[in-house]
């Protein structure tokens, strides 16, 4: 396929709370609550390159999170989104994008509800089924 057109009205969203798969049981229910449709997976391409998802997140509180992926977002609307990393904080807003590198932790604050595009390597269904052969987990 060379060509792959994705109708907005088109896109399922789910609460995959995949990047936070690994995280306790207890962790916080406001990952369960961000809306998450695939537009990009494995099986797009011939061979696997990236992945895009477009979030939609509410409000929440400040989370720990370590990227064990390769992300760049772009913030669509709302926010900001609240990142500190390494004592610094960064406040992203719409129009803006943010990078995380592999192995970056952050304390990440949906300061207000915001919708996100993401762009991520591994595609969202390769972190998906290596976290739950990991870590023995089902969605």
């Amino acid at each position: 396929m060379s060509v792959k057109l994705v109708k907005g009205d088109s896109m399922e969203f789910g609460t995959y709370g995949f990047e936070h798969i690994n995280l306790p049981a207890g962790r916080p229910a406001y990952w369960d609550t961000i809306q998450v449709a695939k537009i990009v997976d494995s099986k797009t391409f011939s061979e696997p390159r990236f992945g895009i998802t477009l979030e939609k997140s509410p409000a929440g509180p400040p989370i720990n999170h370590r990227f064990d992926y390769d992300e760049v977002g772009y913030i669509l609307s709302g926010g900001p989104l609240r990142v500190t990393c390494e004592g610094e904080t960064y406040e992203a807003h719409p129009g803006d994008f943010i990078i995380f590198t592999k192995g970056t932790e952050i304390v990440g604050e949906a300061v207000n509800a915001f919708d996100y595009l993401t762009i991520h390597y591994p595609p969202l269904d390769i972190l998906i089924k290596d976290r739950e052969k990991r870590f023995g987990l089902k969605k």
